[in-house]
């Protein structure tokens, strides 16, 4: 459980910086998996610097995309990835 707190709490904030950018996601997950919808530019911008899954199709201009953390994962990582997006 303590593993998995640290993967969570930052996948949260993960979800909380694409709320607030305004942005939707394929489904609501409480896990260390989220889900946002991306422009196909949007995923040109950021996977050159940050790693993620390809979905699949959201629409004809987005795509659904996968952020995963784990116990590995660093906070200043996720904090450059909201400020990104």
């Amino acid at each position: 459980f303590k593993l998995s707190e640290h993967a969570i709490r930052l996948a949260m904030k993960i979800k909380k910086g694409f709320e607030d950018k305004g942005y939707d996601f394929m489904c609501v997950s409480a896990t260390n998996q989220q889900f946002p919808i991306l422009s196909y530019e949007q995923i040109e911008r950021l996977k050159g610097e940050f790693s993620f899954d390809d979905y699949g199709p959201a629409d004809e201009n987005h795509r659904y995309v996968r952020f995963c953390t784990s116990w590995a994962t660093k906070p200043e990582a996720v904090d450059a990835l909201i400020a990104a997006i």
